[in-house]
C-alpha cells in the first residue's frame, strides 16, 4: 500500500458518518439474507446502523441469469477504515454462504453481495478498493434505494446529489441512451 493510502487510512480511524453499503442477493431467501447481513454488520462494536432502504426487486444487470435480485442500500457510521470495513463486508458475505469463484469471468448468481459505495467523501483508488464505487452512477439498483435513504448526499466525484444522479440515469434509460433496467420497490416483511 502506498504511503499516501496508509496516511489516509490512519486519518479515518475516527467515527465516519454517511458510509453507504449496497446489499444484493439473487439466490435463496434473498430478503431474509439481506436482513441477516445488515444485522450482522450492526453487531460490530465499531459500526452503528443508521438507515436501510426498502428492498428493490431488479432484473440482473451485466449478467445472464433467470434469478432477479433483491437490492437495498444501507447507511452506517463506523470507526473502521475503508479497508477494514471492506474486510468486514467480505467476512459477512462468507458467513452467509457467499462463495466467490475467481476462475469464472463476469458476474455470477450469489447468495449475498455487499459493496462499499461511499465512505463519506473519501476518494480512494488502490488494488483492493475504489471509492466511490466505480459503477454507482450506472446502476438503478444502487441509485433507487440510495435515493430513498440519502437523496441529498453529494457524490464527491460528480459533485451532485444522489437524487440528481438518479434522475439523470432515469432520463438516459427513457431516452434509450443506456440499457433498460427493470426495477420495482418492495417491502421488508412485517416483524412477528
Amino acid at each position: 500500500m502506498a504511503a499516501l493510502d496508509l496516511l489516509r487510512e490512519e486519518s479515518l480511524m475516527v467515527e465516519t458518518k454517511n458510509v453507504f453499503v449496497a446489499l444484493g442477493s439473487n439466490l435463496g431467501n434473498s430478503v431474509h439474507t439481506l436482513l441477516k447481513a445488515w444485522d450482522l454488520l450492526g453487531e460490530h462494536d465499531g459500526i452503528t446502523l443508521t438507515a436501510l432502504s426498502p428492498p428493490f426487486l431488479t432484473a440482473p444487470v451485466d449478467m445472464t441469469s433467470q434469478n432477479w435480485f433483491t437490492n437495498s442500500v444501507g447507511c452506517l457510521s463506523t470507526r473502521y477504515s475503508p479497508l477494514a470495513l471492506l474486510d468486514i463486508l467480505l467476512e459477512t458475505e462468507a458467513v452467509l454462504g457467499r462463495a466467490r469463484d475467481h476462475g469464472t469471468a463476469g458476474y455470477q448468481d450469489r447468495t449475498v453481495d455487499l459493496d462499499l459505495l461511499y465512505f463519506g467523501s473519501v476518494i480512494l483508488d488502490n488494488p483492493r478498493l475504489i471509492l466511490p464505487h466505480p459503477h454507482r452512477d450506472k446502476r438503478l439498483f444502487v441509485l433507487a434505494p440510495m435515493a430513498v435513504v440519502a437523496p441529498e448526499f453529494i457524490d464527491p466525484i460528480h459533485l451532485q446529489t444522489i437524487a440528481a444522479i438518479h434522475h439523470q440515469l432515469l432520463e438516459k434509460i427513457r431516452n434509450n441512451q443506456t440499457d433498460n433496467q427493470e426495477i420495482k420497490v418492495s417491502s421488508w416483511p412485517e416483524e412477528t
